[in-house]
């Protein structure tokens, strides 16, 4: 047997929810250990969130550059190369990892490189070490879903898109979810043919209908189909997808196919055999704490199979490790957690979607970018923002599509969160001219009293 090593608390996974836990566990004064077996920061911070994100600046960039004339400026020549931008990624990432690994460092964390597994309950082996720890915390992520239909070579998913060098030609991305209207608004600015198959009616369906149509209707590049499905798959040397949709059958050829058909949890080794609960989605169960089914082990993140979003994570990791230190009143609340989509323009919401809900006496307001000066002085006029309230004036939803709408989105979730009323919403002063005004303005709508909506 190697080494032995003890720990009040062992963490599997450095990402954000590993991390975050890593850190809190250290600061309220456990002894801290974490197995990592790539890089610290997870798929956000390595093959998500921060790739994309950088990129899409890049873009959003280069698109001003080509405006330059409607801001009174001269325009020069201005072009781009993926392989530039895959080197601007690679060196902002490769910062966040070391600062990750600094942030661990400083508190006294213990990185253990390497794949754990499960060897007990309270036992993880990593390589020939062996930790026991009284309390683990789960936090190993997901992976993106690879059907074998799509067994292909070559064919990317978004842990591989952003290791290209060359942008493609022309591309399919099957999924029109978040990442894959993500990667539609990418690989369309540079250059390639993009269709986007979703196999539901429409893309964005976890956003409002209204938001969906008018993305589609300003991605004028880009091909949709929806309600369609591939049949069959195939590679000559071109990707050849057939692909079944309202109007009959169609084959389709593209030097690149990307699947973002979602995610599925990613479970650490060993962790099955000790008859742990996982949800029908394949997930580890858990309760508002983060305990799942063994005593003394949580799960956060991904692994979990539900809400996989990093700042989700990271707060499930703050619940898992008040629980730990002894503040079991504690509890995670789901039921107002953002979403963002770095479109162009961004969208963000935040609050319960109609759905089947009695929407008897619910109250409305919305306001388009088009009519907000600040707006006008950015060249952007596409958008809007909705506020929806419950008979009595409570704030329930909101869905912004405007620039820097997923900044926006975060005084919108407090007040949702808060069940502000809307004259609430609107007591603080609003900066003026700012994008801000596009949730007053809509608030004001709620109460028939917006004076400037056309």
């Amino acid at each position: 047997m190697g080494a032995e090593k003890a720990y009040d608390l062992f963490i599997i996974g450095a990402g954000p929810g590993g991390y975050t836990a890593a850190l809190l566990g250290a600061r309220k004064g456990l002894r801290v250990g974490i197995a990592e077996g790539s890089d610290c920061g997870g798929t956000c911070t390595n093959r998500g969130c921060i790739p994309a994100k950088s990129y899409i600046e890049s873009i959003n960039l280069l698109a001003h550059m080509k405006n330059a004339s409607r801001f009174g400026i001269d325009p020069v020549a201005a072009s781009v190369s993926l392989e530039n931008l895959q080197r601007r990624k690679t060196r902002i990432v490769g910062r966040l990892v070391k600062g990750i690994e600094h942030l661990l460092s400083r508190s006294g964390v213990d990185l253990f490189r390497g794949s754990a597994r499960f060897e007990g309950e309270k036992t993880i082996r990593i390589d020939d070490r062996f930790i026991h720890a009284s309390s683990i915390i789960i936090a190993t992520g997901s992976r993106p879903k690879r059907p074998t239909l799509f067994e292909l070579p070559g064919m990317l998913t978004s842990d591989e898109v952003f290791d290209l060098r060359q942008a493609p030609g022309s591309m399919i991305i099957v999924g029109g979810g978040v990442i894959g209207m993500e990667m539609a608004h990418i690989f369309s600015n540079l250059g390639a043919e993009v269709t986007v198959i979703e196999a539901l009616e429409r893309v964005l369906s976890t956003e409002d209908e209204e938001v969906s149509k008018s993305l589609v209707s300003l991605y004028r590049k880009v091909r949709f189909m929806t309600s369609a499905r591939v049949a069959a798959a195939g590679k000559d040397p071109e990707f050849v997808l057939t692909v079944d949709n309202p109007a009959g059958r169609e084959t389709l050829r593209a030097a690149s196919l990307l699947l973002c058909i979602g995610r599925e949890p990613s479970l650490p080794a060993g962790l099955v055999h000790l008859g742990i609960a996982l949800t029908p989605s394949g997930g580890i169960q858990t309760d508002g704490s983060m305990c799942t089914s063994l005593p003394g082990v949580y799960a956060v993140g991904d692994v979990t199979g539900e809400h996989m979003y990093a700042y989700v994570a990271s707060r499930e990791a703050e619940v898992a490790v008040a629980h730990i230190t002894g503040d079991a009143a504690r509890t995670m609340d789901y039921s107002v957690v953002p979403s963002v989509v770095f479109t162009h323009p961004e969208i963000a919401s935040v609050g319960r979607k109609p759905g089947g809900r009695d929407t008897t006496g619910m109250r409305k307001g919305t306001f388009p970018v088009s009519a907000l000066g600040r707006a006008r002085t950015m060249e952007e006029s596409e958008g809007f923002a909705t506020i929806t309230c419950d008979p009595d004036g409570i704030l329930e939803r909101v869905t912004i599509m405007a620039p820097h709408a997923t900044e926006l989105i975060a005084w919108a979730t407090l007040a949702v969160e808060r069940r502000l009323h809307v004259e609430e919403f609107l007591r603080p002063s609003y900066p003026h001219p700012t994008m801000a005004e596009l949730l007053k303005e809509a608030a004001e709508d709620v109460l028939g009293l917006s004076i400037n909506k056309p």
